[in-house]
């Protein structure tokens, strides 16, 4: 516990060090009391198969990286000279399967939302946008004459910040499609989705997931988490759209078009054979015109 005083101190200036503060405490809470030169790598190893009852692989690697980073503190300090959470083996990590919504689950889910729900996801259906980048949009950022919006803050650990990258600073194209949904919401606050003191609200609350459970099953479709929105803009867009993978990319703020190929290239196979096969790649064009002047 001691040490761990000294790690989040260093991390303070990070926009995620709530959280981190929070997984710190809950280590605490098994390791805290326990000598730091008297914590062995079989104690480490039992949390590490206590933590997958109840978390992810991913989670658990990040939890993990914590213990490394603390012990590491002591070893700086000369207190011990090595770190037990070293070479830990790890549940393997398996990416969780991406399911965006077809076209005609989408229209449903639209027309029969009600509220800040539908707005919401029309939204995010029509962006591609995070969900905390969606609840820091203020009105300012609509530029309807332009038809694009500014997406240049987000939330992070409940309270609004800048996005995670500087990529994900962005400008994106307002659709015909959401144009109707955009003119539509409530305009009485400065914040396109705000509470009723005219507030942003700082993350989804259980009523708005459990509206979007019932949603989904009156709509009979098969349960997703909401962030599958951002994963249909980008498959729809991948298929539907005359965009480069690139161009898609900077809309949806990644920083390189690696998320999107290693995440979605299994939606667009065959898509490359779709090519006009009239195609001229190598015809000297300048030649079929003097031809065509003859």
């Amino acid at each position: 516990e001691y040490y761990s005083k000294f790690y989040l101190e260093d991390k303070q200036e990070l926009k995620t060090f709530k959280t981190i503060k929070s997984q710190v405490e809950s280590i605490n809470l098994v390791f805290g009391k326990i000598r730091v030169d008297r914590l062995t790598k079989h104690d480490v190893k039992q949390w590490v198969l206590e933590r997958k009852k109840i978390n992810t692989s991913k989670t658990i690697r990040n939890y993990l990286s914590i213990v490394r980073g603390i012990i590491n503190i002591a070893i700086d300090m000369e207190v011990i000279n090595h770190n037990v959470a070293e070479k830990i083996q790890l549940p393997e990590h398996h990416q969780e399967e991406i399911e965006p919504f077809s076209q005609s689950e989408v229209i449903r889910l639209l027309s029969k939302a009600e509220g800040f729900l539908k707005y919401f996801l029309a939204v995010s259906f029509f962006t591609g946008a995070r969900t905390g980048e969606v609840l820091a949009l203020m009105h300012q950022d609509i530029k309807l004459e332009d038809q694009v919006i500014e997406i240049k803050r987000a939330l992070s650990d409940g309270e609004i910040s800048t996005p995670k990258t500087l990529k994900s600073i962005r400008e994106v194209p307002i659709f015909n499609d959401l144009i109707p949904y955009l003119k539509q919401i409530d305009k009485s606050s400065l914040w396109l989705f705000s509470k009723q003191d005219g507030l942003y609200y700082s993350s989804l609350s259980g009523q708005h997931y459990r509206a979007w459970r019932k949603l989904l099953n009156d709509c009979g479709i098969k349960y997703r988490k909401i962030y599958a929105t951002r994963h249909t803009f980008i498959v729809s867009m991948l298929k539907y759209s005359d965009l480069s993978i690139m161009q898609i990319a900077q809309i949806v703020g990644h920083t390189t078009t690696q998320m999107i190929i290693q995440n979605y290239a299994k939606f667009i196979k065959g898509e490359h054979l779709k090519v006009d096969r009239k195609l001229s790649l190598f015809t000297d064009k300048s030649a079929d015109r003097k031809v065509q002047k003859a």
